[in-house]
């Protein structure tokens, strides 16, 4: 069976959030139906393919008295099972033990006899993560905590070398299995007897992480590369202290190294080159047919709601949620980026399928955000900001600091004589840097509402989240625009303040047209006093008014009214004029990680919900903006 095949398979039986872990095991060559040994091994790094892994001491505690089956290849009918004493489950010093009586049946018999010729000599384990920790660099795992054991299983493969199993004598009883130590093979089954001064051959990985290097992200590779060179290294070190040369097989492992190690250079050197487009890069493109479907996919079954009713009620997450939750925790990876919640949205199921003119069906809706056939939890955590709709320059996922180079100042020609030398054209560069930022939200809903689920429920909660996050973003990058010292200041200096006249919005446009700004793109936008002032407002020479309600547009530019450009002090008006597409960046750097506390309010009956993103918005060119911060009626 392909390994993809079986992979499958697994997660149908037990969720798409499910792990195996495979270990060796051994035959001990008498009759009875009894087997015993180590699951799994305590403070024991293994070689996962993407990372190395361990499991911490106590990581059991929990999952002993968990409904755990013994099955062969973690399929078909049980051989044994906790609930009904025929499998035995214990915790030492060493790691999870077990203890099984097989069935007296066909497939017992034919397994007992399996193991004890040593034809199948590996254990696997079935099981879900509560709680991990990682290293600095994320190469190395360690799982602190099971959620749940599924199964114990006798199979082909290991990754966990260290453990055993082998077939005992019936009369052991259940109190001496569990203070006995390792078991040891008999004499007669050397073929199979691992020591723990021999180091086994590196085993083949059997896990639900899919091997496919091409969705890895650049840590994943560079993980990979460094555990096969330290196994090419540690080959090499062991031939020299003991004296000799490679073995063949030896020699063998080391030349399939090499050309791993050489292979994941390529990859690692086009992902950093790929990593250097995006940091470069000032918009993102549409994603690609395939990729669009299998978002669709997901979305269809995504349930914020449900997701929230299974934490709030001690459950891991299944399905669509769990799909889209560990797809955001290894963005949130990439991204140098920890996530604090159980529930997460990656960006790619938060990215712009397209523009306004592909979605008809969403007249109204704004260019760069997700078409109302996506489901409406989707769709409102994603419903664009202010800043968005006036045509901001969006990043999405981005990964790390940003850094753009940028035309400080512009370069000019001159004209010269033909042997006369050139002038400096005056050109000068800068750069613009982005950084995460955090910005969150919170609110309580009663555990009725969430229990009554369904999409209006999505619609309502993720609404108010997205409301509170975007007016947060909206008020940031407005007040980025306001404190930045390049951009024109219309406002007057000294006592007097600024009269809302045509005579304010023509040197508004003139000096962003002065600076080089494009004027097709730009627009208006004013707190609620500019917005108001502006509508009194009439022009004497034409008898008509500055504010055209039927093309809702200010001095014939678009013109947007919003309470995240707040009034000064006064109240004054504030407005801001430019091409937001020319003039301003907003990064969002990987997706969306909710919080469930279903703990806080519960007297109330009640679950509050934290959602966090991480952004930043900068100005891209100051000249594309021109200010005035103390309008008042003329």
């Amino acid at each position: 069976m392909k390994q993809e095949q079986f992979e499958q398979e697994i997660r149908s039986k037990y969720g798409d959030n499910v792990e195996l872990r495979t270990s060796e095991v051994r035959a001990a060559g008498d009759d009875t139906l009894v087997i015993e040994g180590y699951a799994a091994n305590f403070e024991q790094t293994t070689d996962l393919g993407y990372f190395r892994e361990k499991i911490a001491r106590g990581a059991f505690d929990d999952v002993l008295e968990d409904d755990v089956r013994l099955l062969l290849n973690h399929d078909g009918a049980p051989m044994a099972r906790t609930t009904n004493g025929t499998l035995e489950l214990s915790v030492d010093e060493s790691g999870l033990r077990y203890r099984a009586a097989l069935a007296d049946t066909q497939d017992g018999r034919d397994l007992y006899k399996l193991i004890k010729r040593g034809d199948i000599s590996q254990s696997s384990f079935a099981f879900t993560i509560a709680e991990q920790s990682w290293n600095e660099d994320r190469t190395e795992r360690t799982i602190v905590k099971v959620g749940r054991l599924m199964d114990v299983s006798p199979v082909t493969y290991p990754a966990y070398p260290t453990t055993t199993v082998s077939a005992r004598n019936m009369a052991l009883s259940a109190q001496e299995a569990k203070a006995a130590p390792a078991p040891v093979e008999e004499p007669t089954t050397t073929a199979t007897q691992p020591t723990q001064e021999a180091k086994p051959e590196k085993p083949e990985v059997r896990n639900l992480v899919p091997s496919n290097m091409n969705t890895m992200n650049l840590n994943d590779l560079k993980g990979q590369r460094s555990a096969h060179y330290e196994e090419f290294v540690a080959i090499g070190q062991k031939a020299d202290t003991e004296g000799r040369v490679l073995t063949e097989a030896e020699q063998e492992r080391c030349d399939k190294l090499d050309g791993l190690i050489a292979n994941l250079d390529v990859k690692i050197k086009h992902k950093e080159r790929e990593q250097a487009m995006v940091a470069r890069s000032i918009s993102n493109s549409a994603p690609g047919t395939s990729e669009q479907r299998e978002v669709e996919r997901v979305h269809g079954k995504f349930s914020l709601s449900r997701a929230i009713a299974q934490i709030s009620n001690g459950r891991n997450l299944e399905g669509a949620e769990a799909e889209w939750a560990q797809e955001a925790a290894k963005e949130a990876r990439s991204q140098g980026l920890q996530l604090a919640g159980q529930i997460a949205i990656p960006s790619i199921a938060l990215r712009a399928l397209g523009d306004a003119d592909e979605h008809s069906a969403t007249t109204g809706s704004g260019t760069g955000f997700i078409p109302t056939t996506v489901p409406a939890a989707i769709e409102a955590l994603r419903a664009p900001s202010v800043i968005e709709q006036l045509g901001t320059t969006v990043i999405n996922n981005a990964i790390g600091t940003l850094q753009f180079p940028r035309v400080a100042t512009k370069a000019t020609g001159t004209g010269e004589g033909e042997a006369d030398a050139n002038a400096a054209s005056g050109l000068l560069l800068d750069d613009v840097t982005m950084t995460p930022e955090r910005v969150s939200a919170k609110s309580t809903y009663t555990k009725q509402l969430i229990l009554q689920g369904g999409a209006d429920v999505d619609r309502l909660i993720a609404g108010d989240l997205a409301a509170a996050m975007n007016a947060y973003v909206d008020a940031r990058a407005f007040a980025v625009i306001l404190a930045d010292t390049d951009v024109d200041d219309q406002t007057t200096a000294g006592a007097t303040n600024t009269d809302m006249t045509a005579t304010l919005a023509v040197a508004m446009e003139a000096a962003v047209l002065a600076a080089g700004g494009n004027l097709a793109g730009a627009r208006y936008v004013m707190s609620p006093q500019a917005y108001k002032l502006a509508k009194n407002v009439a022009q004497v020479s034409s008898v008509s008014a500055l504010y055209d309600l039927g093309s809702n547009t200010f001095n014939g530019y678009a013109a947007t009214a919003t309470p995240y450009l707040v009034n000064a002090a006064g109240p004054l008006g504030q407005m801001v004029f430019g091409n937001f597409a020319q003039g301003l960046i907003l990064a969002y750097f990987g997706g969306l990680d909710l919080l469930v506390d279903p703990y806080s309010a519960a007297g109330n009956a009640q679950v509050t919900l934290h959602v966090n993103r991480f952004f930043d918005v900068a100005i891209r060119q100051p000249g594309a903006f021109s200010i005035c911060t103390d309008i008042e009626a003329a």
